[in-house]
């Protein structure tokens, strides 16, 4: 459960970093950063909408899902 709270707070803190970001920013970033996601970015980003913790809408112009606070 450490390693979930670790990833997710990881994913907050590149949001509010630098704003929206695209679920390929944020799969890069984890690996540039060392993180360790074993579900996946997508799995994490989708539990992590779930709980309130952030919110996605799907942008035509980037091509995907841009995830932001």
């Amino acid at each position: 459960m450490a390693e979930t709270e670790a990833n997710e707070e990881m994913v907050l803190e590149y949001i509010r970093g630098s704003g929206e970001r695209t679920t390929g920013e944020i799969e890069e970033h984890f690996r540039r950063s060392g993180g360790n996601c074993p579900d996946g970015a997508v799995k994490l980003l989708m539990r992590m909408k779930v709980k309130g913790l952030i919110k996605s809408r799907m942008d035509r112009e980037r091509r995907g899902w841009v995830w932001y606070l």
